[in-house]
């Protein structure tokens, strides 16, 4: 059979195209082929123990029966995948009994084992399920059980067996980095220390003002900022573990990175850029300040990079390619105030506009961080919301853990409130109601309400357990404050066993949505916790120029010493103040500066740290390496704190909190030595207008001048009634 002509007519455009295939391939220079594969999603890795989440004591299991749950953060709208915890964990069992471990994920069970040792590791490796992780949340729930083989059912001795669980248990999960695509997921995300990428050790003020408080606020979430500079031609940086591909070593700019060497200096911007291209760390971050030296710096170097493949077409076309994807260097800039999820070197990063520090500080804190559900926002204002009162604030505002649950011996309800939204508006918790509904039970003991605030026990009363609501008062002392503060309220009942033969039923209780704080004026008393409020709602911040021209160097201390005073990296004032000395219009606070006006005990002179007393130097030390001093001070009638260093700046490698006294001594680890001077700060006994005898004085104040003149008119009225009865008499 003879086929069509016009079946043939196609046959020369196939031979041709056959023919052009291997020219195409050819004209594929291999360095073009590396750079493609670069431009694909790559996974990226997160993993965090309980200390960096602030669980940094071992948390101790006792008694016969302990549960204990751990909320591990996960971002929302991001599927996830390879999640595992590292459980760290050891026992001790000095007591015979039927004891048993076991671990739940999301409510799950994952593992259970008995223990028959006396003492031993506890140590697990768990799979996550995630598909059963919701809200933002992983839960994993501890169960240390301990059945004595004592028949005990009047009550519930104490045991010696212990579960330990370390802080070091560690959690790991990863996700590709075109999942994320939401702000709010991108900020969750984010690693346990994030690194911050600035333009160069010299920031201009709004780069610096950005850069403090965006650092501030992830100090406050409980992450540690590293700052890094964007890296430049003669800075050392540290190649071990790279892998590049062979194809771009035969480059110029990649050639020296794949010497091997443990570390290279950097040698042309043509090198800067093939660190962005490889996703290098030291080229790039989990932020950017996007000012416009750091655009300049990272478009030059990819110019330069772009100039070393002009004799390779394919490789131009490709880099040309991946900088289009770059959306972190996108072509119509950082405008003012505004956020962006973006891509840098495949990685997912969080880039803000020179101006935006203060708004997106604002916008990622819990109460507004869900709003940014996209990849670019502009923020023109994200401020704490304020209490529609400014007397009383409702603690069950901030969620907490379920306020109905059912006790059997022992139950708890806690909030974590932060400071900074208990004092928005420069006023200082003073008292606390708890409302409480118990429901009656067969036991015959009454149920008894405790209230902690921070582990301190703020006051307790024998509850009626009547099912109506029952109220408990007591004082909210200054001393007790701290930037984030945990209210736990305790229940504790007695089983009721009937003589073992009835077995020990759980009873609910709820914490009623009236629970209530009641607010007053913060009053300065020269004290650290004095200041919290006053820090937490409009301070200025003022620094020397010298700070911005080592950025690198200061704002990690600036972060860190703010972060302890409870500045508000949203309301403060940034001041940077040159020659002469800071005159302060509202708190402050001041660093390496001098306060006008301020009488400061510590002096640092001659190599010597010196702590004045009234009459005489409470200490005068020389020699110290690393030290520093923050005190508290007042200049012009504002109060404010003064640091000041000794030496070598220390490194302050660990968070934390003023909340003693008025002058603490801080080195590499934090506060080493603490002082009180102030008389008001070692009295917070109650106000005298508050208490039984204060009720008694007011009564008194006036009952008793009423008293003695309703007396004294009794007397003159019998008086003279006496001599009206006599004139009378005399009459007759």
């Amino acid at each position: 059979m003879r086929l069509p002509h016009r079946l043939f007519r196609p046959l020369p455009l196939v031979l041709g195209i056959g023919l052009l295939a291997p020219m195409a391939a050819a004209l594929a220079s291999p360095a073009g082929d590396a750079l493609q594969r670069l431009q694909g999603e790559t996974w990226v890795t997160r993993s965090f123990t309980l200390a960096d989440l602030g669980i940094t004591r071992t948390v101790l299991l006792t008694g016969f029966e302990a549960k204990q749950e751990f909320y591990l953060p996960v971002p929302r709208n991001v599927a996830i995948a390879d999640a595992g915890i590292d459980f760290r964990g050891r026992y001790y069992k000095p007591e015979e009994s039927r004891t048993s471990m076991s671990l739940a994920i999301n409510g799950r069970p994952s593992y259970a084992t008995r223990v028959e040792a006396a003492e031993g590791d506890a140590s697990q490796t768990l799979k996550v399920d995630v598909r059963t992780i919701v809200d933002g949340f992983l839960r994993l729930g501890v169960n240390w059980v301990n059945n004595s083989p004592e028949r005990i059912c009047a009550y519930e001795r104490p045991s010696g067996n212990v579960l330990a669980v370390e802080p070091d248990t560690r959690f790991t999960y990863r996700f590709t980095s075109g999942a994320l695509t939401q702000l709010a997921d991108a900020w969750v995300a984010l690693p346990a220390r994030p690194t911050m990428i600035v333009a160069g050790k010299r920031l201009s003020k709004g780069a610096y003002d950005s850069a403090w408080r965006i650092g501030l606020a992830m100090e406050q979430a409980g992450r540690q900022i590293n700052v890094r500079a964007f890296p430049g031609v003669g800075d050392s940086i540290d190649t071990q573990g790279w892998q590049i591909p062979p194809a771009l070593a035969a480059l110029p700019a990649f050639s020296g990175l794949a010497a091997g060497e443990a570390r290279h200096q950097i040698r042309d911007a043509a090198e800067v850029g093939a660190l962005m291209v490889l996703g290098s760390g030291a080229a790039t971050g989990d932020l950017l300040v996007m000012d416009a030296p750091l655009r300049q710096q990272m478009n030059a170097a990819l110019d330069a990079l772009a100039a070393q493949m002009g004799g390779d077409a394919d490789a131009a076309r490709a880099l040309s390619d991946w900088r289009g994807r770059q959306t972190a260097l996108a072509a119509d800039g950082m405008p003012s105030h505004m956020v962006r999820l973006a891509t840098l070197g495949a990685r997912p990063v969080i880039v803000l506009a020179e101006d935006a520090g203060a708004q997106a500080a604002g916008a990622f804190a819990d109460a507004w961080r869900n709003v940014l559900s996209g990849r670019n926002a502009i923020i023109d204002k994200a401020d704490q919301a304020e209490a529609t009162s400014r007397t009383v604030i409702h603690p069950t505002q901030w969620g907490g853990t379920n306020p109905n649950f059912d006790v059997l011996a022992k139950g708890d309800w806690t909030v974590t409130m932060p400071l900074a939204a208990l004092s928005a508006d420069g006023r200082l918790p003073t008292d606390i109601a708890v409302d409480l509904a118990v429901s009656p039970s067969a036991g015959r003991s009454a149920p008894v309400a405790t209230i902690y605030w921070n582990d301190t026990l703020l006051g307790a009363r024998r509850l009626n357990a009547d099912g109506h609501p029952e109220r408990i008062d007591a004082r909210v002392p200054s001393y007790v404050l701290a930037l984030n503060n945990v209210l736990r309220v305790a229940i504790q009942r007695q089983p009721y066993y009937d003589g073992c033969n009835e077995a020990p039923q759980p009873y609910p209780v709820q914490v009623l949505r009236t629970t209530a704080l009641r607010t007053g004026d913060a009053r300065p008393d020269g004290t650290f916790v004095g200041l919290l409020p006053l820090m937490a709602h409009q301070p200025q911040v003022a620094v020397p120029e010298a700070y911005l021209a080592d950025a690198v160097a200061t704002l990690p201390r600036v972060v860190r010493i703010a972060a302890a005073a409870g500045v508000s990296p949203v309301r403060a004032e940034f001041v940077v103040q040159g020659q002469g000395a800071f005159n302060p219009a509202r708190p402050f606070l001041a660093l390496q500066v001098p306060v006008d006006g301020a009488d400061t005990r510590v002096s640092v002179k001659d190599g010597h740290l010196r702590i004045n007393g009234k009459q005489s130097p409470w200490l005068d030390v020389g020699g110290l390496a690393q030290a520093s001093a923050i005190e508290v001070a007042s200049s012009h009638g504002q109060y404010g704190l003064v640091y000041q260093v000794l030496g070598t700046q220390p490194a302050l490698g660990k968070p934390f909190v003023l909340n003693r006294g008025d002058l603490a001594v801080l080195g590499d680890e934090g506060p080493v030595a603490w002082s009180d001077g102030s008389v008001a700060a070692n009295s917070d006994t109650p106000p005298e207008s508050s208490g039984f005898l204060a009720e008694w004085r007011r009564h008194l104040s006036w009952g008793v001048p009423v008293i003695a003149f309703a007396l004294l008119l009794l007397l003159l009225l019998f008086v003279l009634a006496h001599r009206l009865k006599r004139r009378h008499d005399k009459n007759k």
